[in-house]
């Protein structure tokens, strides 16, 4: 594609006129700006710098007003008090107050703002996901221990199991034992007696 050498130095025209603005221009001072922006915030619509590009931001709207910011990014959230045929007054959340042509603004966010948002959203899930990825492992981890755990509580029950059954087993035989020598001993006091009669 090729242009004019008119529409050239038109261009050109545009560009240095922009340029010789922003060099002789005076900037508002900063806390009058934010004192108000604070002032005029609870009335205002919200919008945003349209396109890719840098808007300047001017104390009147005219194009050859003074620049108050030498320009606002595109995706700059901006409070929207009152629309004068082509222009809009806004203030940035920094506090700058001004005037900026109509089409530079839009009710919406622009795709790359949007992009950054879900870019952004996307990476803290992405790093939600992985800490819970970590919690359910070391979840994982906890019931294995416990399982291990358990079973070797299990393997000591059924010890102690057996060996209660020996104990008891031990000391039924003892107890037999026991009532066997009573009668035993008794049996023999009746023999001694009975020897004793005889003699």
């Amino acid at each position: 594609m090729s242009f004019s050498s008119t529409s050239f130095l038109s261009a050109s025209n545009i560009k240095l006129s922009f340029i010789s603005a922003i060099i002789l221009s005076s900037t508002f001072s900063y806390s009058e700006t934010r004192d108000v922006a604070e002032q005029l915030s609870t009335n205002s619509d919200i919008g945003f710098i349209s396109d890719e590009f840098y808007v300047p931001l001017r104390s009147s709207p005219c194009p050859t007003c003074k620049i108050v910011h030498k320009g606002l990014k595109s995706g700059t959230k901006l409070f929207v008090y009152e629309h004068e045929e082509d222009w809009s007054l806004v203030a940035t959340e920094g506090g700058y107050r001004g005037w900026i042509r109509r089409q530079h603004l839009t009710e919406n966010k622009i795709a790359r703002a949007i992009l950054e948002e879900n870019s952004n959203e996307i990476e803290r899930l992405q790093s939600e996901n992985r800490r819970l990825e970590l919690d359910m492992q070391n979840s994982f981890e906890l019931v294995e221990s416990l399982r291990g755990e358990i079973a070797s509580i299990e393997d000591d029950r059924i010890k102690l199991s057996k060996e209660l059954t020996d104990i008891k087993l031990v000391s039924s035989k003892e107890i037999a034992l026991n009532e066997q020598n009573q009668l035993l001993v008794k049996h023999n006091h009746m023999l001694q007696e009975e020897r004793d009669v005889l003699h």
